[in-house]
């Protein structure tokens, strides 16, 4: 943006600062920041190039105002900044999450699905249908597998934008469909060892209007470097059922 770039150097924006009161001539901008006044002029020239200052030639005066439809229109630019983008408050929780991982608790995320809890059972552990939601935002499934009996393998490939893959394995320690499904996924860290092992509970029961999903995620066994995973969980798990609720919802052949 022009206007940023003009405003970049600092003895402009303090020209833009004492305009702010009121209107001010060549010499008076030169007098009173002591500055030179060839100096103040080539710093106008840019300020006016960029629309901040209107320079009006009154005679042999030169009296120079801010254009505040421009700036006006940079306010406008920068209220649209402030307004929190949809990942904001979840990177925000991340980092507390992280924060908190040198003790982890468990976590326990709930949602109310809408569909029965046959069809939910069945995204939990079909294929075709977790690799539709078993992801968060900007992540892909590149491959998932879950073996539904006890000692059944569970196997989880994310994929970031970049290219970037993140592997989860573990296996399925309770199987009672279509009401509970416990099993292990544990993040697998750069020397291809699990950081930690995390122990999830799902129990699924019918409520009014679907399906009331609670999860719970235990963190155990854990290594050294495994905060930034710990503390993604809540916030991943979120993500995931609420992709579940979507799926759910808009996808007429899901039932």
């Amino acid at each position: 943006m022009t206007v940023l770039v003009a405003l970049a150097e600092p003895n402009r924006l303090r020209i833009v600062e004492l305009l702010r009161r009121r209107p001010h001539t060549v010499g008076e901008i030169a007098a009173a920041l002591a500055l030179r006044q060839p100096q103040v002029t080539k710093h106008l020239q840019t300020l006016e190039r960029a629309d901040v200052v209107q320079v009006h030639r009154l005679g042999r005066r030169k009296v120079c105002a801010l254009d505040r439809s421009t700036l006006a229109d940079v306010a406008r630019w920068a209220d649209e900044l402030a307004v929190p983008g949809p990942d904001d408050a979840a990177l925000a929780r991340y980092g507390a999450a992280i924060a908190a991982a040198a003790a982890p608790a468990p976590v326990t995320v709930r949602r109310t699905v809408p569909t029965d809890p046959a069809t939910v059972w069945r995204a939990f552990t079909d294929p075709a249908l977790a690799t539709r939601w078993w992801h968060p935002r900007h992540f892909t499934v590149a491959r998932f597998r879950l073996e539904t009996r006890p000692g059944g393998a569970v196997e989880l490939v994310l994929q970031e934008g970049d290219g970037a893959l993140h592997r989860a394995t573990g296996q399925v320690v309770t199987a009672d469909e279509p009401r509970r499904l416990g099993f292990t996924l544990d993040p697998i860290g750069p020397d291809d060892e699990p950081l930690f092992v995390a122990r999830h509970d799902v129990r699924l029961s019918v409520v009014p209007g679907g399906t009331d999903v609670q999860l719970t995620v235990t963190p155990e066994d854990v290594r050294a470097g495994a905060e930034a995973a710990i503390g993604g969980l809540g916030v991943g798990w979120e993500q995931l059922l609420d992709n579940l609720v979507t799926l759910a919802r808009h996808d007429e052949t899901l039932p």
